[in-house]
């Protein structure tokens, strides 16, 4: 989707988020994907603005620049994410038919979802499932239909063009762009078996998203994240937003203890996010109750955030887990110490660079 196919063995995955740029170089090596460089950059100054859906184009450069500078790689082939607030993730169903009626029978059907004309946008969709109609009841030697489910997402032609251009302007050859969520899902899930709901926490909204036996089923975004705990700490504790957020990557919030007075500045933001995961999951058995969902993986700088996991496990009575963003990739030595610390903040960065490396 969105892509130009080549066959290299080093791609760069480079992840544009709202306060802050990473960018991993993946090479293979015996055909094992290798991290053999990353870097990044964090800004409290927003890079995409959630609201206008519009990309900064002078600031995200100077950032980006200064990022590939730091980095110092060795290739200018990338994959480029695209923020999932800037996409929108549909699913449909139709009647069995020749694949080359679906394309138009898709566009139809995505008229219904996105509040925008097509032309306007890059469309693309892939069937991700298929079932067969019970017969009615009563009923003999009736011809069963069958039913596929079709996964369609939307981008903005206007934001593409936007992440392409600050791309080309530093010199980077983007290979492909893709909704970070797939990004994610790649690197934490791949194709293991089982329904798992992810929940990257980034520094101004939380994505979501339900995975199926390595397919995305479900997908939602909230703007609520990091930064609103630092806010929250900021004012509660009367402190600038910077010395907030390196309390929040200290060791000292506790929201297992309700008496905690930062727990009961934290527990609201992160009740927020807490109501949206019931919300998803009740939604979701509805539909599939026969897949129950397993466990919650998180993913994001504040997923790293002391108790947090704990939290969420006992408020859900559900086990999390902190997601593995280097399960898939080895690492050079040079980098094994320092990158388990900023691991969850590259996840979608190496799951851009797993699928420059796949590529044909």
């Amino acid at each position: 989707m969105f892509s130009l196919f080549s066959r290299k063995n080093k791609c760069l995955g480079v992840d544009i988020g709202t306060t802050g740029v990473k960018i991993v170089e993946l090479k293979k090596e015996n055909n094992v994907p290798v991290l053999s460089n990353y870097a990044l950059s964090y800004d409290s100054g927003s890079l995409i603005q959630t609201s206008g859906l519009e990309i900064l184009d002078g600031q995200s450069s100077e950032i980006i620049r200064n990022v590939l500078k730091r980095g110092k790689f060795s290739t200018k082939r990338a994959v480029v994410a695209i923020p999932s607030f800037l996409a929108l993730i549909s699913f449909v169903e139709l009647p069995e038919m020749p694949r080359a009626e679906l394309d138009q029978a898709v566009r139809f059907e995505a008229n219904k979802y996105i509040p925008t004309p097509l032309d306007e946008v890059s469309l693309g969709w892939d069937i991700i499932g298929s079932y067969q109609e019970k017969p009615i009841e009563g009923s003999q030697a009736i011809r069963q239909n069958n039913k596929i489910q079709i996964m369609v997402v939307t981008v903005p032609k206007s934001s593409i063009e936007s992440i392409t251009k600050v791309i080309e302007k530093n010199g980077l050859v983007s290979s492909a762009l893709e909704v970070e969520n797939f990004a994610t899902t790649r690197c934490l899930i791949g194709n293991d078996k089982g329904t798992f709901m992810i929940v990257n926490i980034g520094a101004k909204a939380t994505n979501f998203t339900i995975v199926s036996d390595g397919i995305i089923r479900v997908t939602r975004s909230i703007d609520v994240g990091g930064v609103e705990i630092s806010r929250a700490i900021a004012s509660g504790l009367r402190i600038d937003l910077q010395r907030a957020d390196k309390f929040k990557r200290s060791n000292q919030i506790n929201l297992l203890d309700v008496k905690d007075r930062t727990s009961s500045l934290v527990a609201p933001v992160a009740g927020m996010i807490l109501d949206e995961i019931k919300r998803l999951r009740e939604l979701y058995h509805k539909k599939n109750p026969l897949r129950k969902i397993e466990k919650l993986i998180f993913t994001g700088g504040t997923s790293k955030m002391n108790s947090l996991l704990e939290y969420f496990s006992r408020q859900m009575s559900l086990e999390c887990q902190l997601g593995n963003s280097l399960a898939r990739v080895g690492v050079e030595k040079k980098y094994e110490n320092v990158v388990k610390e900023v691991a969850p903040e590259l996840t979608v960065a190496i799951g851009l660079a797993l699928r420059g490396l796949q590529e044909k």
